[in-house]
């Protein structure tokens, strides 16, 4: 055998080929990088829709090369191995006719997440927190299958229609053991890069906590920690220049999320959060908080809505809130009315003027045509009939304190709160679809590697 080896040299490994037309229909391209390119295709054995990511041989060879003699995993040996419901799952793998490695993978509905912090929607606004501390579980389980993630930006996650993260694009994941973490792997997107990584120092899994807070960052602020930086030369102001202080650019963010952000952003790997785990509980326990002083406002609410219906009706069951003023005009009008009733008549010239309909009945006309909004729950409900505006009154000054309520912070919280039914009557539809998620995924899979 060692004669056969002097002789030949060592032969790369054989493995089945196969077509891929034969076995999927190729619909559209949703993907496109510098090391791979993505399909939407159909499984003709089960009519399922996927996702088909095929790697160029070239590229992905010459990106291998940097780990000779240290038998790296393939991509598709590590997408195998993660089992996440926050990890986009990979079916199976194989070799195209062209020798090309392929990983079949499921196909998400949705959107990126770079789409998101691009538009800054309400649905970014409301969601992110929950989003922040999903991506942090995705890189936990990574961590706790020993790889690093080792590209960790907005590109490289979907958020799918029912606001769950999907981490992608397992590239440049390196196993987390000591050759891996060695000196000279420079290779990521630039400006997540950690500042270890820059100098050429040893690395480990804080590389993901840096990258993972320039993300978290990003989603609040719609820019970087730093200016965008394009060559090597301008990301060493990562290692020059404290980062933007975040409570700078959004001053009404919860100060425990700023500070949990910001440490991760630490220069020094030692002073940043040693675990993602560590910043997701943080995290988590920002999220309790945050929930429990929205249901207490819910709560005071509805008691002030409670407060004001029983104090606003009179013996009489006459209409809520009106001043000493208001109830003499409304009898003077009810005086009105019923000699209109009577068929009095006022002389007008020649003529006698209709009859003036009553205060109530157009009350009750003006309901009908424009229904008072409802607040949260059945008990926060406005229900119009004769002699009650009031409580239309009522049911509009709660809506307006909900909506100011609202906007005091800028915390990403998905609670089901009055504040997000008040600001989600005025908001733009969303556009998402597969179609948008494709045109802006179309850099899925691949870094703009710096060397």
């Amino acid at each position: 055998m060692s004669m056969f080896k002097k002789v030949f040299g060592d032969q790369p490994e054989k493995h089945e080929k196969i077509d891929l037309s034969k076995r999927f229909s190729l619909l559209s391209r949703v993907g496109q990088g510098s090391m791979s390119r993505v399909w939407r295709a159909e499984d003709a054995m089960n009519g399922r829709f996927v996702a088909i990511k095929i790697l160029d041989k070239e590229k992905t060879d010459r990106f291998e090369a940097r780990f000779a003699g240290l038998n790296k995993p393939t991509e598709a040996d590590i997408a195998l191995t993660l089992k996440h419901p926050n990890i986009v799952r990979t079916l199976e793998c194989g070799w195209t006719l062209e020798d090309e490695m392929y990983l079949v993978m499921e196909y998400v509905e949705g959107s990126g997440l770079g789409l998101l912090v691009d538009l800054q929607s309400d649905q970014m606004r409301r969601y992110r927190l929950r989003y922040m501390i999903q991506i942090g579980e995705a890189l936990s389980h990574f961590h706790a299958n020993n790889w690093i993630h080792r590209d960790v930006c907005p590109r490289n996650i979907l958020v799918t229609e029912d606001n769950q993260i999907k981490v992608i694009d397992f590239g440049l994941t390196i196993p987390d053991t000591p050759d891996f973490r060695k000196p000279g792997n420079r290779t990521g997107t630039a400006n997540y890069l950690a500042p270890e990584l820059i100098r050429r120092q040893s690395t480990d899994h804080r590389v993901d906590v840096f990258s993972y807070a320039v993300t978290c960052f990003e989603m609040y602020t719609k820019r970087h920690p730093w200016d965008a930086a394009m060559t090597l030369d301008a990301v060493q102001q990562h290692i020059n220049l404290p980062p933007l202080q975040i409570i700078d650019l959004v001053p009404k963010l919860d100060p425990d999320i700023a500070d949990i952000i910001m440490r991760g952003l630490e220069s020094n790997p030692a002073n940043r959060w040693q675990t993602v785990n560590e910043m997701v509980k943080a995290l988590r326990g920002v999220e309790a908080r945050l929930v429990r002083k929205t249901r207490e406002l819910l709560i005071k609410q509805k008691q002030t809505a409670a407060h004001r219906k029983s104090n606003g009706k009179t013996a009489k069951g006459g209409t809520a809130g009106s001043t000493g003023s208001d109830s003499s005009k409304q009898k003077s009008r009810r005086a009105k009315d019923e000699d209109a009733a009577n068929e009095v008549p006022q002389k007008n010239g020649d003529k006698a003027t209709e009859p003036k309909v009553s205060s109530d009945a157009a009350v009750e006309t003006q309901t009908k045509k424009k229904p008072s909004r409802t607040t949260s729950g059945k008990s926060g409900k406005s229900k119009s009939t004769k002699s009650k505006n009031g409580k239309k009154q009522t049911a509009g000054a709660d809506n307006a304190t909900a909506q100011n309520s609202g906007d005091e912070s800028d915390d990403g919280l998905a609670v089901p709160d009055v504040a997000q039914k008040a600001r989600s009557e005025t908001a733009k539809p969303r556009t998402e679809s597969p179609a948008a998620a494709e045109i802006d995924d179309t850099e899925e899979g691949d870094s703009d590697e710096v060397v």
